[in-house]
């Protein structure tokens, strides 16, 4: 199972075109279940998102979708794209406010995207443990 940390600077590659359209430079994720929704991307437009449900394939040398039209803003998917939503980076909160450390990485599924499991620094949390992810936290519920 891939981690997030291998994903970042991955090309996107259009099927239609075989050229890269995109550089992953983030992810935004959602609960129940616990999976990525959007890869966050660099193009020349600021605010940009591939939604998983483009994800044709997910390599280990690049990710594919059908074409550049797969290239969405935040304001078309409802999914927050822009960095302060990316939970890399974030504390880990249990839900009765104990504070387990810095989300350092996702292992996830990348046929999927259901996250397996959040990796922090001294431990690893499963990823179906997951409640919420925001600005501030991610929050996980007490094993």
């Amino acid at each position: 199972m891939p981690l997030f940390s291998q994903t970042k600077g991955r090309d996107i590659v259009g099927l239609s075109t075989a050229e890269t359209l995109a550089t992953v430079t983030g992810l935004a994720i959602t609960v129940s279940p616990a999976r990525i929704a959007a890869l966050r991307v660099k193009t020349k437009s600021p605010g940009t998102l591939v939604t998983w449900n483009h994800v044709q394939a997910f390599g280990p040398d690049a990710i594919t979708i059908r074409s550049a039209d797969d290239i969405q803003t935040e304001d078309d998917t409802k999914t927050p794209a822009d960095k302060k939503h990316d939970p890399l980076g974030k504390r880990v909160l249990t839900e009765t406010g104990h504070d387990l450390g810095t989300l350092q990485d996702i292992e996830f599924d990348e046929t999927t995207g259901h996250i397996q499991r959040l990796i922090l620094a001294d431990r690893d949390v499963e990823g179906e443990r997951l409640l919420g992810a925001g600005s501030y936290a991610v929050i996980v519920a007490t094993p």
